[in-house]
């Protein structure tokens, strides 16, 4: 296929997605594919641009984030436009998350676009069990290598759609629940006496969910659960008052293992990084991508 521009727009949290996204914008532009950028945050009102619409979203309960659907709610319809689905996780294309593409497929379709590739992209894990250094920085490694084997796919005409498990569709729908259980995590959310009131989570929030008023911090309806505020306060001082478990104890930074990957030079072996039977998604990820010895 013929692209000239393509239209690049995601949802991020940790930044696990824009990374992802990061990819695909340099894989488009060395082939000369110019690239229109959209990060949504809020009520992103719909730009309408490019001939390929790459829309991409990190796996939140089995679905695609809030913010996305607002978003494909908004959009215009058009006449059979191309479009690419990308899903982003920490597990991989394995059962429960299978379905977790379909809804937004759905959307688009309603909406005249023509889903012609959807993929699941790793990126290391920021939901309850952190991974550690070294597997964090073969999928960061791994990420670009296999954006640019989809884009090649893209480019040469191949189409790719993958079907999910009954089961998965059934905690796909379920998981729109988690819409309900982010407004009551995110208004538990606390401050700690470590804040130094630098005004950090209010700006950096992508729901504008955080506004400090005369040294207090107030927390909306409208939290996705995505982390940003917990993870990247530079003093620690937000903590969640309920769902603690879901929070990695040791953090969440993936600017600190992009730059041990600087000093990286041996990776070990796909099946010691993977060995716990969790993995086997991320296993079978980073064998695609063909960087790392078995």
């Amino acid at each position: 296929m013929d692209f000239k521009s393509v239209n690049l727009v995601y949802f991020t949290g940790t930044r696990g997605t824009a990374r992802v996204a990061d990819a695909f914008e340099r894989s488009f532009q060395k082939r000369a594919i110019s690239v229109s950028r959209t990060e949504l945050r809020c009520q992103e009102n719909p730009v309408d641009s490019g001939e390929l619409l790459v829309l991409l979203f990190p796996v939140y309960a089995f679905n695609a984030p809030k913010p996305i659907m607002e978003w494909l709610n908004k959009i215009q319809p058009v006449i059979s436009r191309p479009a690419v689905v990308v899903s982003v996780s920490g597990g991989g294309e394995v059962s429960p998350n299978t379905a977790c593409r379909e809804a937004t497929i759905r959307q688009l379709e309603k909406k005249g676009y023509h889903v012609i590739y959807e993929k699941m992209m790793v990126m290391p894990s920021n939901f309850m069990i952190g991974y550690d250094q070294s597997l964090s920085a073969m999928l960061l490694h791994a990420a670009p290598v296999i954006v640019d084997q989809v884009v090649e796919e893209l480019l040469a005409g191949k189409r790719h759609r993958t079907t999910a498990y009954g089961i998965d569709r059934i905690a796909s729908r379920l998981g729109y629940f988690e819409v309900y259980g982010g407004r009551i995590f995110g208004r538990q959310l606390k401050v700690n006496d470590k804040c130094i009131d630098c005004g950090w989570c209010e700006k950096q929030c992508p729901r504008d969910n955080i506004k400090i008023v005369n040294g207090r911090h107030f927390f909306g309806n409208d939290c996705v659960i995505c982390m940003r505020c917990i993870y990247g306060c530079p003093q620690k001082a937000i903590e969640p008052g309920i769902g603690k478990f879901a929070v990695v104890p040791e953090g969440f930074n993936l600017s600190k293992v992009e730059n041990r990957m600087d000093h990286l030079t041996v990776y070990p072996k796909i099946s010691q990084a993977t060995r716990h039977f969790s993995l086997r998604g991320v296993r079978l990820y980073l064998i695609e991508s063909n960087c790392f010895e078995r």
